[in-house]
């Protein structure tokens, strides 16, 4: 048995106290039709290299626990959406679809975040395409030849001192615009932009304007948003997603360890040149993502988990609690972007096409950032109907010269968790 740690409370207790599917799927067009029996050996051979990985989620009556499943990772021949920890996928968190050209990973954003999630893809794909196309150059992945570290697997977060949390109070919130409330907007079940851009000119422009792929990308939606309601008092502010690894010196956890750049939009911003909008988003995104930074609200909020974990009774009311906390980032933010950087590992980019991130949201605009094989992938979620914030960052692209396609709108296709149920023993 293997206990959900500190640092997994959240996604896992938030999302199903919100109903939320917290799962992930990486969408990969290949340059070929996928071999089925190739893939299934890279499966496999994946499936060795991260056991702890390969696992079925159960509960009882004080907590959620992994168990280790010997059952093979499932290989699905479909484009739909699936359900993980359930029949068809053998009980696994994650499982492996394709259809024609098209490889799907879908994983369980409660046991692994974005970086952890990548090292996986790596992986499979290294195995993949050493025996479909002969590729022998696997610097950066994680293989069978290198040994399974300890440090994969600890949790940086147990190991925070704690923080004494009495007394102390948050600090005074600033009034956000929301998507949800604000806009006059219709909710809907998510829905999924696909957009494709050269890379060279948006890195280009960006370099221009001292910004990185992932910066230039949130400029230039609090700048479409912004131009729809120009009018509004609250701040536009946007979370920008950043990988804690380095800041905690756990570069090789797989387990969710993530922080957060909070920037607000104001008026004294938007007053500012477009150059200097970017250069005081990429100040606050130095700023914020210091070591020291992150360390400290890393500690405050392994502290603030804890007391949830010891005040709440029942596993009820901890599902209720980080509920709260993760259903609330409509409220703290605007919307989020996440960019996880571009794909390191050249000797597979000429054989990926199309490279797509489908994540869960508790927001109602979220855009994943992708780059590899000369092109950047953006995947804009939204939870409500119109088209109109889309439809103005796309305009902020063609304003500066930026070309783009979009590649498809869709609903959401990512898996389906359901919560474990309540075993008799």
């Amino acid at each position: 048995m293997h206990n959900v740690t500190l640092g997994e409370v959240l996604p896992v207790m938030g999302s199903f106290g919100i109903n939320l599917d917290y799962t992930v799927r990486l969408k990969l067009r290949l340059l070929n039709q996928v071999d089925e029996e190739v893939l299934k050996e890279a499966i496999e051979k994946t499936r060795q290299r991260y056991p702890y990985f390969c696992v079925r989620m159960k509960r009882d009556g004080e907590k959620f626990f992994y168990e280790d499943n010997p059952a093979p990772i499932a290989l699905l021949h479909t484009d739909r959406s699936v359900c993980l920890n359930a029949p068809e996928t053998n009980f696994h968190v994650w499982c492996v679809c394709y259809y024609e050209d098209w490889v799907y990973l879908d994983v369980y954003h409660g046991i692994t975040d974005g970086t952890g999630m990548y090292q996986l893809l790596a992986t499979l794909l290294f195995y993949y395409c050493e025996k479909r196309y002969g590729v022998t150059d696997h610097a950066g992945v994680r293989t069978l030849d290198d040994p399974l570290s300890p440090e994969e697997m600890v949790d940086p977060l147990e190991n925070l001192p704690p923080v004494d949390l009495s007394g102390k109070k948050a600090p005074e919130a600033v009034p956000v615009f929301s998507l949800s409330r604000d806009a006059g907007l219709t909710p809907s079940s998510p829905q999924i932009w696909d957009i494709e851009i050269p890379e060279a000119a948006f890195v280009s422009f960006g370099s221009a304007n001292d910004a990185s792929p992932g910066t230039m990308a949130t400029i230039l939606f609090a700048r479409a948003i912004d131009a729809l309601y120009p009018k509004t008092k609250k701040a536009i502010m946007s979370k920008y997603v950043v990988n804690a690894r380095p800041m905690l010196h756990a570069e090789k956890t797989h387990h969710n360890c993530i922080d957060g750049v909070s920037f607000a939009y104001t008026e004294r911003v938007r007053a500012l040149p477009f150059e200097q909008q970017c250069t005081v988003h990429r100040g606050s995104t130095f700023f914020q993502s210091d070591t020291d930074s992150v360390y400290a609200k890393q500690m405050g909020m392994a502290s603030y988990y804890r007391s949830i974990l010891q005040k709440c009774p029942t596993l009820e009311a901890k599902k209720q609690a980080f509920g709260r906390m993760m259903g609330g980032a409509d409220s703290a933010y605007t919307y989020i972007v996440s960019y996880v950087g571009q794909w390191k590992l050249k000797a597979l980019s000429p054989y990926i096409l199309e490279f797509w991130t489908h994540v869960p949201s508790a927001n109602s605009l979220e855009t994943e950032v992708a780059a590899v094989n000369g092109k950047i992938f953006l995947s804009v979620h939204q939870a409500f109907q119109e088209d109109y914030v889309i439809k103005s960052f796309l305009h902020q692209l063609e304003e500066h010269g930026i070309p783009y396609k979009v590649r498809q709108k869709a609903p959401s296709d990512n898996a389906k968790f359901p919560e474990p149920v309540l075993e008799s023993y």
